[in-house]
């Protein structure tokens, strides 16, 4: 006899209860969806759901069962606190360094990112094969896999923030206190908490179709602003005493690529005496490139992968003195957000 909707949402609250509240409405609508599907796609989600079961909620209910980081602690004859935990990221100065200070939670709450990205990606690939039906869902859950992977981003732009040779102390202190309350709320924290300017920057990447054309980058912009992205976003690099390394930055942001690889195109183009490029010219040039550059319409992964790689680029810059930006377009932006809050 298959379960009536009330009792799946009963069998599977553990796993309910492992995601902010925006995020568990939409698992929420999977379970009441699952009696509507046929009999071979409502087995195999119902066999998936009881396999998460046992992954899952027992990490989550582990980190939950870890002291929070605000708490205070005497151990050996040691105080810790939130303040101590601060004192201790902002003297770290490596970015490794801040792994061996992460409170167990914290640690436990990177894996479980992970995992939970796993698992909403496997739920799509079965929702996709159940048929047309579960479209709306599929939707709704691809927003939740973007949610995840643009949380995870936004922390490692906190702990960038804080590794920086060069940041000021109270600079560092700023995102210190905005991580440990990320690390604190890990599976509650709605994606909305973060900051809407990266948010809305990020998501109105995944909308725009990379031109290139003169590679300065006028297309990409009002594509950016009719995809709604946050104007701060876009004001901040406009405004009049912008950098020559924050403009530099906002076109690596713009079109995908990093400093060096907009230069190597700017070459091409003096080469072959062209005023404008084409993506197919693009493509053409970075054939023999390791990874594939996404040019139009990148996913959340793909957004996360770009920043990943200009942000290597970046610290490679800052260590060598190579010309280029020392940081991403996203770096400059949580910085400049940080600098307001203090």
């Amino acid at each position: 006899m298959t379960p009536s909707p009330p009792g799946y949402l009963e069998e599977f609250g553990p796993l309910l209860r492992c995601f902010p509240i925006n995020e568990e409405k939409w698992i929420r609508e999977v379970l009441v969806l699952l009696p509507q599907l046929d009999k071979k796609s409502r087995g195999e989600l119902e066999e998936f759901f009881r396999q998460v079961m046992r992954s899952l909620p027992p990490v989550a209910e582990a980190i939950q069962s870890c002291p929070s980081v605000f708490e205070h602690h005497r151990m050996g004859g040691r105080e810790r606190s939130a303040e101590s935990l601060v004192d201790a990221l902002c003297q770290s100065g490596e970015l490794s360094s801040i792994e061996f200070l992460m409170p167990t939670g914290a640690i436990l709450g990177r894996a479980f990112v992970l995992a939970k990205l796993n698992f909403l990606k496997a739920l799509v690939y079965l929702l996709e094969a159940a048929g047309e039906s579960t479209k709306e869902a599929v939707a709704h859950i691809r927003e939740c896999i973007g949610d995840t992977i643009f949380s995870k981003l936004a922390e490692e732009l906190l702990t960038g923030v804080i590794s920086n040779h060069n940041n000021p102390f109270p600079l560092k202190r700023a995102a210190s206190q905005k991580l440990l309350v990320m690390w604190n709320d890990r599976l509650r924290l709605p994606v909305g908490e973060f900051p809407p300017v990266l948010l809305s920057a990020w998501r109105a990447r995944g909308k725009v179709r990379a031109i290139y054309g003169t590679l300065i980058g006028v297309n990409e912009v009002l594509s950016l602003i009719q995809a709604e992205c946050e104007s701060r976003f876009v004001n901040y690099f406009a405004r009049e005493h912008v950098t020559a390394d924050e403009s530099a930055a906002f076109r690596e942001f713009l079109f995908g690529l990093s400093h060096e690889e907009l230069e190597q195109l700017r070459s091409y183009m003096k080469e072959k005496n062209l005023q404008v490029i084409s993506p197919e010219e693009v493509q053409k040039v970075f054939s023999n490139l390791a990874y594939v550059p996404v040019f139009s319409n990148p996913n959340p992964e793909q957004i996360y992968s770009s920043y990943y790689r200009r942000r290597l680029r970046a610290e490679y810059r800052a260590i060598t003195g190579a010309p280029g930006p020392r940081k991403t377009a996203e770096g400059y932006i949580m910085e400049s957000l940080l600098r307001d809050a203090t």
